[in-house]
């Protein structure tokens, strides 16, 4: 077991330090250019939005950097044209939200350890292309490029919970949107979305930020807990907290090797990796063991790996981030209906 978390270990070091390398070079940065005055974009432009609780640097080329500041949030559009990308600062989530180029269901989107923010934006671009939806993503920073696996696992952790409060703070934002009938959310589906440490994030606010204020009303379509790199033990207690949702869903993958890693590293099994008995009632689980294989990241399809969702996936998230009830057929459904089609064509 010990030789399987240091190989564990050096495997996700190289890979990650390799992604780095290349998201993190002067040559890549010079991709995206902060703006000072924003105009509305045209129906052709590729838009995403960042709520971000990094600090800004302004006169630098990465202008924004790899630590929380616990300041408060910045709201960013992101206009892709070509091979660029027009960073612009706007005052308030809705100032963001209103220059989008069309009115599509939301994503509200955390990711996990390991993103500075180009590798943030190649995500949100890459959800916002395979599901037709617009991305808002949460932006905290989850890894620093000078600091040892070790210590990143650590300062992962403990930015993700640091961040509880913005994510809370973004979520009533969302909420009082509603509330106004600001034209940004009315008649579209919102959904949320955590992955791996991301989770952390949205458990810490179920801890310990007020959430009676967001359960007044139910202002979420879906919540999705994907891959939950937080303890299974005990997630019953914070996950039947959650009344601002019209469905909640927990995935999980008992062979996911790098929650399988996080397994080791914490000394508790994760809740996106193996389920204890007492599940929440309030939530729907879907296991991903037959189709997901032993990735971590399966609801996208990455260009430069060679794993690719099966069809069933590929249409079970399109409706779950659409805000519409999602079911993931298993293997023994499919292997059912492919007999039963097998035999009407004999």
């Amino acid at each position: 077991m010990r030789r399987f978390l240091i190989l564990l270990c050096i495997t996700i070091s190289v890979s990650a330090h390799a992604q780095l390398s290349y998201y993190n070079s002067d040559a890549y940065w010079a991709n995206f250019c902060l703006q000072t005055n924003c105009t509305k974009p045209a129906l052709t432009d590729t838009c995403l939005v960042f709520v971000t609780n990094r600090h800004l640097n302004r006169d630098s080329l990465r202008f924004v950097d790899e630590f929380v500041d616990t300041a408060g949030l910045k709201y960013f559009v992101l206009q892709k044209q070509a091979w660029k990308w027009n960073v612009f600062q706007v005052p308030t989530l809705t100032d963001a939200m209103d220059l989008m180029p069309e009115k599509r269901d939301i994503v509200v989107y955390a990711e996990g350890m390991g993103k500075i923010f180009t590798t943030n934006v190649e995500r949100a671009l890459l959800m916002r292309s395979q599901y037709n939806v617009n991305v808002v993503m949460f932006d905290y920073a989850s890894i620093n490029t000078t600091y040892k696996p070790s210590r990143n696992f650590k300062f992962a952790r403990s930015n993700a919970r640091l961040s509880a409060p913005h994510y809370f703070r973004l979520l009533q934002l969302i909420q009082q949107a509603r509330r106004d009938k600001e034209d940004w959310v009315e008649h579209v589906k919102v959904t949320t979305f955590c992955h791996s440490m991301g989770n952390i994030i949205f458990m810490e606010m179920m801890k310990h930020q007020p959430y009676d204020q967001l359960n007044k009303d139910p202002f979420i379509d879906n919540v999705v807990l994907n891959a939950a790199c937080v303890p299974a033990k005990g997630h019953k207690e914070w996950v039947e907290r959650i009344r601002f949702a019209n469905k909640i869903y927990i995935h999980y993958n008992r062979s996911d090797w790098q929650l399988k890693g996080a397994h080791l590293l914490t000394l508790a099994p994760q809740l996106g990796e193996k389920l204890k008995r007492k599940r929440a009632a309030n939530a729907s689980y879907v296991n991903f063991h037959g189709q997901g294989g032993r990735q971590h990241s399966y609801f996208l399809n990455f260009p430069q790996n060679d794993y690719r969702m099966t069809q069933e996936m590929k249409d079970y998230f399109t409706q779950l981030f659409g805000g519409n009830t999602a079911v993931l057929e298993d293997e023994k459904t499919l292997a059912k209906k492919q007999a039963g089609a097998q035999e009407s064509v004999n």
